[in-house]
């Protein structure tokens, strides 16, 4: 199996049904695959994008600092 559809198969859950369906046209087993990655939860995706968090973000965005995990404010707002 290529390392491209392996990872394929790890982060996208349709491609891997798809894969699980019919490993032959891909070439490989289900067996072959590793474990997928938890599946993305909407609900809290859209809190961050859309929701509450998104507008409290917006609010301060003029004097926002951000990392991968962490928004830090000066406390002053638009």
């Amino acid at each position: 199996m290529s390392d491209t559809i392996l990872r394929q198969a790890v982060i996208d859950a349709e491609f891997r049904t798809a894969l699980i369906e019919n490993p032959a046209a891909f070439g490989v087993t289900p067996g072959d695959l590793p474990d997928a990655v938890e599946r993305i939860d909407q609900e809290t995706l859209d809190f961050w994008t859309e929701g509450v968090a998104a507008t409290e973000i917006f609010a301060c965005a003029s004097t926002c600092s951000s990392g991968p995990a962490t928004i830090l404010c000066d406390g002053s707002t638009k």
